[in-house]
């Protein structure tokens, strides 16, 4: 984020007496609860068990903050809505804030909601794949996404393997049915924790590589995004949303079955069953034991530094048309306890 931005929303945080010492739970106010709105990146589901972790909990009530989440009909104008100050937030992906910053979008990231990369590689196992090279030759189904050909690239490439040997199809976003179906050997762009784990539900044999554990530097897969101007106009209820996201965050370590409850609740198409599974993979990912609630970065304790090096390696990839500073796409001071 630039200095002039971090200046003036900490002198805000001063002179609106927002800057905290002590419990990050401790309610800001007793006046009637501030409105806002999250967008979410997609339907409703268990990478989403923290923030609804929180909102069963009344967590955003007890910091004063009336939340409400809203579902998108265009995932990709989110990061736009709240760049325009026409919503207060939005969940995305860190190499989207990135692509919007290297756009001059005034978009930033103020905190993760899933920590670690979630992309995956899923192949069927009765397709002779057994580690990434095998992918030579295969038929590897993607959306269209551009990331999808690189992540593709970069786990073959790790492993030895040829990627120019590799056929992608797109499949648009019917990326479970198309290898389920047996029409691809595999998919890139599913989640590990989600399509893995329907798709063993339905008897298909399937296994995934993860990127991160495949050439791809640690990322935050999902994050909550704000603008610029929210960051100058009203800091505190930016941390306030944070310190009620980390109530949530540790309401779901302690019981992960309640946000199965609030999903279900939310989204009724869900299976529980489906939903119970996903959760109990997913909620070590968004509140690990032993760390902080709520960050910023797979790193942790430098997230400028780490998402500098995803940065410079999407532009290396050519997910980036210019060199970007990531500085300018994070802002760590709403964390609790920064």
């Amino acid at each position: 984020m630039t200095t002039t931005l971090r200046i003036l929303a900490l002198l805000t945080l001063v002179l609106a007496g927002g800057v905290a010492c002590g419990d990050d739970d401790a309610p800001t106010s007793a006046d009637a609860p501030r409105d806002t709105e999250v967008i979410l990146d997609w339907f409703v589901n268990a990478d989403h068990a923290g923030l609804y972790s929180a909102l069963a909990g009344n967590r955003f009530t007890e910091r004063g903050v009336a939340l409400a989440t809203t579902v998108p009909s265009d995932p990709a104008a989110a990061l736009k809505e709240v760049a325009t100050g026409r919503s207060d937030f939005a969940v995305s992906y860190q190499p989207e804030v990135l692509r919007a910053r290297s756009e001059g979008i005034p978009v930033v990231a103020v905190a993760a909601l899933i920590r670690v990369p979630l992309n995956s590689v899923i192949v069927r196992t009765d397709r002779g794949i057994r580690r990434p090279r095998d992918l030579a030759g295969a038929t590897v189904g993607v959306t269209g996404l551009p990331t999808e050909a690189a992540l593709v690239r970069a786990v073959v490439e790790a492993d030895g393997g040829d990627p120019e040997a590799v056929n992608l199809q797109t499949v648009g976003f019917e990326l479970g049915p198309a290898i389920a179906a047996g029409k691809v050997d595999a998919i890139a762009g599913a989640y590990w924790n989600i399509e893995l784990p329907e798709l063993e539900a339905r008897g298909i044999p399937v296994e995934a590589f993860r990127v991160d554990e495949h050439g791809v530097p640690p990322y935050a897969e999902l994050v909550l995004v704000t603008g610029e101007e929210l960051v100058a106009r009203d800091p505190e209820l930016i941390r306030d949303v944070l310190a009620g996201l980390a109530a949530g965050h540790r309401d779901l370590r302690r019981d992960p079955g309640s946000a199965v409850d609030a999903l279900l609740a939310a989204n009724p198409d869900l299976d529980r069953e489906l939903v119970a599974v996903q959760v109990e993979g997913t909620a070590p990912l968004i509140a690990p034991e032993g760390r902080p609630a709520v960050v910023l970065s797979a790193t942790e304790a430098r997230p400028e530094e780490s998402w500098q090096e995803f940065a410079d390696w999407m532009l290396d990839r050519g997910l980036l048309d210019t060199p970007t500073d990531a500085a300018d796409a994070v802002e760590a001071a709403f964390l609790p306890g920064a």
